[in-house]
This record gives C-alpha cells, sequence and structure tokens, in this order.
C-alpha cells in the first residue's frame, strides 16, 4: 500500500506541470490521457479478481510489482501522447490499481473479529505514502528531472516492494495451518483442510440492493479526490497561492488521516459500519465547501484536514464492509468489480476539472457541481444494509461482524 504511492494520483501529481512545461501540451490533453489511462485499467481489474480467488494474492502481488516497475520506466520515457496513454494505462493497472486491490483482499483472509483494527494499519500505510511520496517526487524533480525521478521509483519497487511481497506474503492462514484472528482449531478440527468462510457469488451480489449502495457511494471518492488530486498544485496557483503549498497540504491530510484512520478500525469493530461510511462522505462534502472558499494557507489547511478525514473513515470502513456484507469467498471477484467502477470513477475526475479551466476560466464549477456527489451518496451507504450469509466455519465470528 505504502509503495503504491508513485502510481496513485497524489504521487503522479508532482509530475504533471514539469511534464506539460518540457512537453508543450496542454492540460485538457494530458487529463484526458491520465483518464483514458486509468479507463483502460479497469476491464483488468475485473480479470485480476478472479485470479485472485483462483490463485491467491501472492502470485498476484508479484506479477503486479514486475509490471509496477515497467510501467514506471515507460512514464520516464514519454516522447508522445501515444506512450503517455499506453504508460498511464499500465501505471494505473499494476501499480494504483490490481496492486492495492491484492493487497485489500489480502487481509479479510486474516482477520474477521478484529478486521477493522487490521485494516486501520493498513490504512496507515496509505497515510504515510500520502504523507512522503509527493514531497520526494518534486525533489527528485528538481534535482534530476521528472525522467529520472520516474526511473528511480522504478528502482524502488523492483529492489524493495519486489522482494518483499515474493518471499513474505502468504494467501490464507489455512493454507500454513492457523486461522482467522490466530484462533486455535476446535478440538478435532485440523485447520490445514478448514475453507474459507462462506460468502456471495459476484452473480449473487450482484442481485442485492446493498452491492450497488456500495458500489454507487465508491464511485464519488474515486471520482472527487482524484480530480482534486489531479489539479491540486493548478487549483491554488489560480488562487494566488505557492505551488508548494500542494505538497504541504497532502502532508496535512496525511497528518490528520493517520489518527482517523485508527479511530475508523475502533469504530467499524464496534458500530455499525454503514455510519462510519455516511462520515466519511460527509467530510468529504465539508472539504469541497472549504475549498470553494480557499483564499489564504490557512483554509488551504482546513481544506485537506477534511480530506485527510474523509479518506481516514471511508477507505477503512468501504475495506471492512465489503467481506462483512459479501464474505470472502469470492471478495476477489466482488471487489475487483468494485475497484472496476472506482476506476471509471478515478477516470472521469480530472475531466470536468480541465473542462472547467479551459472552457470557464477556473475550478470552482466542477467542484460546486460535484459537491452533491457525496450528499447522494450518504444516503446511499445509510439506506444499505448487508445480506444474510451463513458462514460454517468461524459462524460466531462472521456473524457477528455480518450482522454490521
Amino acid at each position: 500500500m505504502f509503495f503504491s504511492g508513485p502510481a496513485q494520483t497524489y504521487g503522479v501529481s508532482a509530475f504533471v506541470d514539469p511534464m506539460l512545461a518540457d512537453l508543450g501540451w496542454s492540460r485538457s490533453l494530458f487529463s484526458t490521457a491520465y483518464s483514458v489511462g486509468t479507463l483502460a485499467s479497469a476491464g483488468a481489474l475485473l480479470i485480476v479478481g478472479r485470479q485472485i480467488d483462483r490463485w491467491g494474492n501472492r502470485a498476484v502481488l508479484t506479477v503486479s510489482a514486475i509490471g509496477f516497475g515497467g510501467a514506471l520506466f515507460l512514464m520516464s520515457a514519454v516522447g508522445g501522447a501515444v506512450t503517455l496513454l499506453v504508460g498511464f494505462a499500465l501505471l494505473r493497472t499494476c501499480g494504483s490499481g490490481v496492486l492495492t486491490l491484492a493487497a485489500r483482499t489480502l487481509v479479510p483472509h486474516w482477520f474477521v473479529r478484529r478486521r477493522g483494527r487490521a485494516f486501520s494499519l493498513l490504512g496507515l500505510a496509505g497515510a504515510l505514502s500520502l504523507a512522503v511520496v509527493p514531497p520526494v517526487n518534486e525533489l527528485l524533480i528538481r534535482a534530476v528531472g521528472w525522467r529520472t525521478a520516474w526511473r528511480i521509483d522504478a528502482i524502488v519497487i523492483w529492489l524493495v516492494l519486489l522482494p518483499a511481497v515474493a518471499i513474505v506474503v502468504r494467501n490464507r492462514p489455512e493454507d500454513i495451518g492457523q486461522r482467522p484472528d490466530g484462533e486455535r482449531p476446535l478440538a478435532g478440527q485440523d485447520a490445514v483442510t478448514l475453507e474459507p468462510d462462506a460468502g456471495l457469488t459476484l452473480r449473487e451480489a450482484l442481485r442485492t440492493p446493498a452491492f450497488w449502495g456500495l458500489i454507487g457511494a465508491s464511485i464519488v471518492p474515486s471520482l472527487v479526490v482524484t480530480g482534486l488530486a489531479f489539479n491540486q498544485v493548478a487549483i491554488f496557483t489560480a488562487r494566488g497561492l505557492p505551488s508548494t503549498l500542494a505538497a504541504t497540504t497532502f502532508t496535512v491530510e496525511s497528518a490528520l488521516g493517520l489518527p482517523t484512520t485508527l479511530l475508523a478500525g475502533w469504530l467499524v469493530d464496534r458500530y455499525p459500519v454503514r455510519y462510519v461510511l455516511a462520515a466519511g462522505q460527509i467530510c468529504l462534502a465539508a472539504a469541497m465547501v472549504s475549498l470553494l472558499a480557499t483564499q489564504s494557507p490557512a483554509l488551504a489547511l482546513l481544506y485537506s484536514a477534511w480530506r485527510g478525514a474523509s479518506s481516514g473513515l471511508w477507505m477503512v470502513a468501504a475495506d471492512v464492509a465489503w467481506p462483512a456484507y459479501f464474505g470472502r469467498r469470492h471478495l476477489g471477484s466482488i471487489r475487483g468489480f468494485g475497484f472496476s467502477v472506482g476506476v471509471v470513477g478515478a477516470a472521469i475526475g480530472p475531466i470536468p476539472f480541465g473542462l472547467a479551466y479551459d472552457l470557464l476560466g477556473g475550478y470552482n464549477p466542477a467542484i460546486a457541481g460535484l459537491l452533491i456527489l457525496p450528499v447522494l451518496a450518504t444516503f446511499a451507504v445509510l439506506r444499505s444494509r448487508p445480506p444474510l450469509i451463513v458462514a460454517p466455519d468461524h459462524a460466531v465470528a462472521s456473524a457477528s461482524v455480518v450482522s454490521r
């Protein structure tokens, strides 16, 4: 999760202006290439989700890390629109897409009763990445140029991330004679032969209102946050604020996201997860309102604080909601579908901002127009109730989670 940063929008954002200045392209062209490349990764996630169910997270993580490094190297060689599009497609597929999908479907196999706390620790990695990657990329670009900065990111992925996922990761506790949450097998029960708990197939999940409520709400953070993060430097500089403030706001967002992520893990282990999901959407709406009023560094920091709270609450709650609502037997396929829809939202996100800037001369119309989305998403998640799932093993623990 930490090393997916160079493929996330906050990691790419540091490269936008230097690449535009060097290559002489319009911001709309660059935003569209990023969006199309992101959209191309959505189809891959549908396929990869099924492969996670079939081959396991370890194999998928390893292949993804290899492709991720290759995509970063390709970004360093961009010289035309076609190579930019292919580079973004590979970067968003292997890095922000497959890598995070495999990581976030690994945790539910190892934790049931403590799933919230486990995902909050995973969320800390994402928050730390948000704090570290943007300023490090900016320093690299200033020191050695944007092409060499991409190459350095690639080398780090291959030397650090690839060995870690290939050697350390294990798919499921049952594969090595253990049980979720570290529980001991019942008397006369062989842990090695235990199967994952029951869960709905993707086709069954598609027929439930809860699935579509979560899907609809999941598009909103992807679309809005991607659009904001992709254009964050430009939004601030257009208001007379220094470009370095964008990197600072990422750090502030991460700083508030850290305790919020831990709080979210505690909340979802104790209260209905839909309430925490709704809180995340409300914080995103507050962030957008703050950004509309931002004319000073203080208000920019307030905006980033709301975003940090939103991301911390939503990310952990959503990660818990999917396995809690639909079980873990077919989680790769189900989350692969959800990730694909989120990728579509992320692909669309930068476009309204680029069009608003080119056609209307600013970003405020896009921000104001998109404000309705987190409001609608709040009602959607509050109305979503989990379907009933029967879990043959871990029945008590699973039932307590699913009931939320």
